[in-house]
């Protein structure tokens, strides 16, 4: 606790509070205990000058800390002070209580205070009012008109040697100037405010304008920066108002990366912070409504657009209104609903937007505007819209500048240029491209794909309605895991992310420790779901190589390197699935049906391999069991291979799998049975594994994990087929010395559990000696074996997202450069998996490349519906 300000020994209240208020800046909570003790002194010496500072250092703590009772007491300040004459303090405490009501949206009300609280203040008074003015102001949702005020502030404050108050100052103006878009404007103030709030000792609000920096990252599209600077502030140190602040913009910038679960959570803790200190602010109001929209409820963000614009309107916040106006368009054309008023409504939105200085988000409007106008047959007003959008476009967010390609893209189809819209289509998935290659976090590539999947439907549907099968697989490879293609990822070399990475294998061993023995521990789950929270944002600070991924694959080049196999790529638009095929130089379509009809045999098929494996079965279980794969199999075979046969015929296959396609066991199918079948994420992924060369030297990698039967006998029998293996068994298996030897193994062979986690899939894991290795520490390998073969449960599951884009355990793999990996995609039986794999491993001895040992091996297999058919290869082949 700060020492009082004491003169002869003796408590001085009004020296006290001024004190108390110059402490708020730097710890509120300290100043707000001296400004109660200042209250109780000047009370009880009658010393109504005092009673009105202190009332007011209290009410500027409060509201620093998010206590509802903030209001009340600037109020009581100013009474106290027009009561008794007291015009000076009655004013300083004025401009506090404006600041107050504006963020009730009682905007009028605060102005007229201001006006009042100016007529009695000197010059530097009025420069200090300046900080005041513009708050209100970005409340209003009003910007400056110009810099000329602030200016002359900025001098007297200079003058004076008031650094606190011209860093007050300075952080307000940058981060108006931030709101209305103009992010090299409000660098420079909020850069200086954060220097100048440091070296004055104000922490706190040093660390409120790290903040509004992290905000301009995320701005000029900076996520690993933004979530950077995030991540360092220490919200232990910083009050509920600011800590609210930055859960708000954690969430912006997760659904800036399309992280919509962790966005969801970040926006809750947001609105409950401020919920609980009685705070009106309207941003999360309007992100639950963007968030509902990317979600994919339209109909839904609609009707809470609706609502928070009615809301806004009825107390004249009218920007915000025009903000929700806009989110309420965006909703009608997401829904394909959108009616003629629209386009007027979303006009008269974007210029109430540009009257207020909102340019960035009045652009925004009119490109929805320009949107909906195509889709009502409107070219002209379509093109002008999208004309007087050319600084979002130049300049906007990446996520902006795809969507007005897009919105050109359509506008050239509508007009039957349908060359023209494929121009612009591709410009905006090469924005998107350089984007993505900007970050370096798994995640984050794999989730801001979905920017730019509408623009490859564009394509798609060109090349569908001219019946050109060369461009319909050009566009279809084009938003086709782009993230894969990219250079591997590189692990951060954070001290901090390692202590916690290794921390969180002790815990998790602990925990299924915990589990197995029948016990829960809720604080040890609750300390584990904190490091995964806390890996996962250091995972996403680092930065990509900026180089955009390779081009999609040319024909020419998969007729040379598929040689006698055939391509099979499937593709899903506007639900109907479509097969492309390529064999000996052929390019065909087939059309398959709907979507749906596939996915509801695929659930079947999982459903009874995932019931196979059960012990304690009794034989009509297991028959039913068999007989429903069995069904399920054949009618999957016939609706995605049996039209494709007189094309493919019995050749070897690479399979381009498309959404729940990817989880779709293959070798069960029967025409497939005993075939050699590779599954990729794209054409292009499968080439460059295919074309990749292989490890200079032979190296041999057998891992035995623990508490899994079968695995040492598993492991024993690979071993005699190998020179010189690197055989791990037992406590030997540990993390560190299992990463060693998969490091640059030609052949490397795992027997253990495995866990594919749905909810985080990089946290999807083999279990170890000591503890899980998971697909975060993947990224560490120098150099990923050549063919790994994972002898888990379902650790070819991936989770994909929109845009074909696959995050798991052997999605990592195949981005670090693996180039074959063997997995299965249910449940394993211990036993049965034993000789499989054992027949796998002396086919592939006997020089066999991987998918034929595969196939030969499954096709041993007694019945043929087994969970064993569920291994599936993935990557490429040798040859």
């Amino acid at each position: 606790m700060p020492r009082s300000p004491v003169a002869g020994g003796e408590e001085k209240p009004l020296v006290l509070a001024e004190a108390a208020h110059a402490l708020v800046q730097a710890n509120a909570v300290a100043g707000a205990e001296m400004a109660e003790r200042a209250l109780r002194l000047a009370r009880a010496r009658k010393d109504r000058e005092a009673e009105v500072a202190a009332l007011h250092a209290l009410g500027f703590a409060r509201r620093e800390l998010g206590d509802p009772r903030a209001l009340r007491t600037v109020r009581a300040a100013v009474r106290v002070g027009d009561r008794h004459g007291l015009v000076h303090r009655a004013a300083l405490a004025r401009r506090l209580l404006a600041f107050c009501l504006a963020r009730t949206g009682a905007i009028g009300p605060a102005l007229r205070e201001l006006d009042t609280a100016s007529a009695s203040l000197g010059a530097h008074e009025l420069a200090r009012s300046e900080v005041f003015r513009i708050a209100v102001l970005h409340w209003a949702g009003r910007t400056l008109v110009n810099l000329a005020a602030s200016d002359r502030a900025l001098v007297t404050l200079r003058r004076e040697g008031d650094l606190i108050w011209e860093a007050r100052l300075l952080r307000n103006r940058g981060s108006l100037l931030a709101e209305r878009g103009d992010a090299s404007a409000a660098e420079p103030d909020l850069a200086l405010a954060r220097d100048l709030y440091a070296g004055a000792g104000a922490t706190e609000a040093a660390l409120g304008v790290d903040i509004a920096l992290a905000q301009l990252a995320l701005m000029r599209g900076d996520l690993p920066t933004c979530l950077a600077r995030l991540d360092t502030i220490d919200v232990a140190n910083i009050s509920v108002s600011k800590h609210a602040a930055l859960e708000l913009l954690r969430a912006q910038a997760l659904i800036a990366a399309r992280l919509l679960g962790e966005a969801r959570q970040a926006l809750a803790s947001a609105q409950a912070i401020w919920q609980q200190a009685g705070i009106d602010d309207p941003e999360p109001r309007l992100e639950v409504v963007r968030l509902t929209l990317l979600a994919g409820e339209p109909e839904q963000a609609q009707a809470l657009a609706g609502q928070a614009r009615r809301s806004f309107a009825a107390r004249r916040r009218h920007v915000y209104s025009a903000r929700a106006t806009g989110l309420s368009l965006a909703a009608a054309v997401a829904a394909d609903a959108v009616p003629p008023s629209a386009v007027r409504s979303g006009r008269r939105a974007a210029a109430t937007l540009a009257a207020a200085g909102w340019r960035e988000e009045a652009q925004r409007v009119r490109l929805l505007v320009a949107r909906a106008a195509v889709m009502l047959g409107a070219p002209g007003v379509a093109r002008r819209e999208l004309a007087a959008c050319a600084h979002l476009r130049r300049r906007g967010p990446v996520g902006d500048r795809v969507d007005a390609w897009h919105v050109e893209a359509l506008l050239r189809s509508s007009a039957g240029d349908d060359a023209g819209a494929g121009r612009a289509a591709r410009r905006g998935l090469r924005l998107l491209d350089t984007y993505r290659a900007a970050l370096g976090a798994s995640d984050l590539r794999a989730s801001v794909s979905v920017i730019g999947v509408g623009l490859a439907r564009v394509g798609l549907r060109i090349a569908l309605a001219g019946d050109d099968t060369r461009r319909m697989l050009e566009w279809a490879e084009m938003q086709r895991a782009s993230a894969l293609r990219l250079p591997p990822v590189t692990p951060s070399d954070n001290p901090e992310l390692r202590d916690r990475t290794t921390d969180l294998r002790r815990l998790t061993a602990e925990a299924r420790r915990t589990a197995r023995a029948g016990r829960s521990d809720r604080s040890l789950a609750a300390h584990q779901a904190a490091l995964e929270v806390s890996i996962r944002r250091l995972s996403r600070h680092g930065t990509g190589a900026g180089a955009p991924a390779p081009g999609t694959a040319s024909t020419k080049d998969l007729a040379g390197a598929l040689g006698a196999s055939a391509l099979v790529e499937f593709v899903a638009l506007d639900g109907e699935l479509t097969a492309l095929t390529f064999v000996a130089g052929r390019l065909t379509r087939h059309g398959l049906g709907a979507v749906t009809a596939a996915q509801e045999d695929l659930d079947w098929l999982r459903f009874a391999l995932t019931r196979l494996p059960r012990r304690g079965q009794t034989p009509a279980q297991r028959t039913a069991a068999q007989a429903g794969a069995r069904a399920s199999s054949e009618a999957l075979d016939d609706r995605l291979i049996a039209p494709l046969a007189p094309i493919i015929g019995d050749r070897p296959l690479v399979i381009i799998p498309t959404g729940q396609l990817h989880d779709l066991p293959w070798p069960s199918l029967p025409t497939l049975r005993g075939r050699p079948v590779v599954v990729a994420p794209s054409a292009g992924t499968w080439i460059a594994r295919q074309a990749a060369p292989r490890a200079p030297r032979a190296k041999i990698a057998l891992v035995a994990g623990p508490r899994l039967r079968h695995a040492g006998a598993e492991i024993a029998a690979a071993r005699d087929l190998y020179e010189e293996p690197v055989v791990l068994t037992g406590k030997d298996a540990t993390v560190t010395a299992v990463m060693d030897a998969l490091d640059g193994a030609t052949i490397a062979h795992v027997a253990c559990h495995g866990h594919f986690r749905s909810d985080s899939p990089l946290f999807s894991s083999l279990e170890l000696a000591d503890g899980p290795l998971n697909a975060y520490e993947l990224q560490g390998l120098s150099r990923p074996p050549d063919l790994i073969v994972l002898s888990s449960c379902s650790l070819a599951v991936s989770d994909t997202r929109p845009g074909d884009e696959l995050l798991g355990f052997a999605a990592a793999l195949i981005g670090m450069g693996t180039r074959t990996i063997i997995a299965s995609l249910v449940p394993v039986p211990d036993a049965g998996a034993r000789r499989l794999m054992t027949a796998l491993h002396r086919d592939l001895t006997t020089g066999s490349s991987p998918t034929v040992a595969l196939a030969r091996a499954q096709q041993a297999l007694r019945p043929p519906e087994s969970a064993l058919s569920g291994f599936v290869c993935l990557g490429a082949d040798w040859r």
